[in-house]
């Protein structure tokens, strides 16, 4: 199709070709960029609502530990966990980094009350296929994906006793399988298992360009982190590639090459098994947000999934999920909630825009989509009137970290939002959240070198409840922010008197 719209060189479809309606292969992501993109990265920062309290331009952090739990503490000291060590942020206006390069960026970081240890677990996988100019089709380039396929990498967890978080001891290496993706999200609460999105073998499949494999769901059993072993495993049936005819036959999205089609965020459980806890909520992309019934943790199986009715292609929808745990007294319309957040993959909106969910589970075989967050839009001075105009991913990515500091705000969504900064929402009534605050800060990135800006600004955001601080990690830095809507800020160095949820972390400091 030429730029003024016009069809040229177009041959219709053989008649040995019907099978494929009107053009064969059809049309995939990524999509045209806006014709109204910017042809440069905006340096302005945009505020509302909210204050800046720090900025840390030398602290450049994608990931704070993983998107569940992250942060050691004793005494008054408190640490976040990131890729390349920890992030000391007792005192929010003087932080400091300790350095532990190349750990892994995905990582639980929480307190082992049985073994009185802080222990570390930590996702290594084969690397990404993502869209690149040399590559636009990502996997879908046999040389760019046999890379993937051909790196000699771990692949798996490795734990780690961080009790002492300046003398990181190595406990164990678990494998997942030589030629699977390995292990992309762990969700570890300290308890009796972990749960690992993990890919064991090469047969679990991906539509999506990003990766060349996709993941299933991994059970492993971590009484001794030092000797983690395998408890079971559980996929979406149609997803493994012997299960073909089952797979075209039920799911639309079968062979559209785009796709999210595996496990992101492996399996979130509110109560832990070893206490009488049956649930766990996994977010499967465009398979769905699934209810896993964990009755037998050797035979894990599901209550329900939902997806939504006009759910689009490319993305991943069901990137992050998170319960809210909400006071029934006093929250009485937050209760069996859970928020499902996707991510967008292609820069520029180059692909259908995904929101996010409120999702009510009261009903577990049921699960039913009840609230839709709204678009973020610009400030009135910025240079675009949509976000799918600033360059770079225009989506949400994940919310604030489950486990945290004080006794979290169930009516308070603060979500990462990739080029449009930090959102934050208002989730009082669940069937319409409402935006209150938000942050953007400057672009970084030379619009020569894609790769520098593709992602867009704002990836990670944690929030410690007791002292009122959200922190975001940014490709051009790492800023402490507060809003009104939190609070007034507590700028000094705090003791952790409870944890936003009151099972994970106890005894850290006894």
């Amino acid at each position: 199709m030429a730029n003024d719209g016009q069809i040229t060189n177009f041959q219709p479809a053989a008649a040995a070709d019907r099978n494929y309606s009107v053009m064969a292969g059809g049309g995939v992501v990524p999509f045209r960029m806006p014709a109204g993109a910017l042809n440069y990265l905006d340096r302005n920062q945009y505020i509302s609502n909210m204050e800046v309290v720090a900025y840390y331009p030398s602290i450049k952090i994608t990931i704070f530990g993983d998107e569940h739990s992250c942060m050691w503490a004793k005494g008054n000291r408190r640490l976040i966990a990131y890729k390349d060590g920890w992030i000391d942020i007792t005192e929010p206006t003087k932080a400091t980094v300790i350095g532990e390069p190349n750990l892994g960026v995905f990582q639980s970081t929480v307190y082992n009350k049985d073994l009185k240890k802080w222990i570390r677990v930590i996702s290594h996988s084969m690397p990404l296929t993502p869209g690149i100019p040399e590559y636009p089709r990502g996997k879908y380039h046999p040389e760019y994906a046999k890379k993937s396929i051909d790196d000699p990498g771990f692949r798996g967890i490795r734990t780690y006793d961080v009790t002492n978080p300046e003398k990181t001891v190595l406990l164990n290496e678990f494998e997942t399988g030589k030629t699977g993706f390995g292990v992309h999200l762990p969700f570890y609460d300290g308890g009796k298992y972990a749960y690992l999105a993990a890919g064991w073998d090469d047969q679990l499949r991906m539509e999506s360009t990003e990766r060349v494999y996709s993941n299933g769901l991994m059970i492993v059993d971590m009484t001794d982190p030092s000797k983690v072993k395998e408890v079971s495993r559980w996929w979406v049936p149609g997803q493994r590639l012997d299960e073909e005819e089952l797979y075209r036959t039920t799911y639309p999205f079968a062979g559209d090459q785009c796709s999210w089609t595996g496990n992101r965020t492996p399996c979130i459980v509110p109560v832990r098994v070893e206490d009488g806890g049956k649930v766990g909520y996994g977010g499967w992309g465009h398979f769905g947000m699934y209810v896993h019934d964990l009755t037998d943790i050797r035979n894990p199986k599901v209550f329900g999934k939902v997806t939504h009715p006009l759910e689009a292609i490319g993305a991943i929808p069901y990137h992050h999920v998170v319960p809210v745990q909400a006071d029934p007294a006093r929250f009485p319309k937050l209760q069996n909630i859970v928020i499902a957040v996707p991510e967008s993959l292609e820069a520029d909106c180059r692909e259908p825009f995904h929101t996010s969910y409120v999702v009510d589970v009261k009903d577990p075989a049921n699960p039913r989509i009840i609230g839709l967050f709204p678009r973020p839009m610009p400030h009135p001075d910025a240079p675009y009137k949509d976000f799918a105009m600033a360059r770079g991913r225009f989506s949400s990515r994940v919310m604030q970290h489950w486990i945290a500091p004080g006794k979290a705000r169930p009516d308070v969504v603060a979500l990462s939002y990739l080029n449009a900064g930090l959102r934050l929402f208002d989730i009082a009534d669940p069937t319409e959240p409402k935006e209150v605050a938000y942050f953007v800060p400057p672009r970084d990135g030379e619009m020569e070198n894609y790769l520098s800006w593709r992602r867009g600004t704002t990836e990670a955001v944690f929030i410690e409840w007791d002292r009122n601080l959200i922190w975001i990690s940014t490709h051009a830095g790492l800023y402490c922010l507060s809003a009104p809507f939190l609070g007034s800020p507590v700028l000094k160095p705090m003791a952790v008197s409870q944890w936003s949820v009151p099972h994970v972390n106890a005894g850290w400091d006894g």
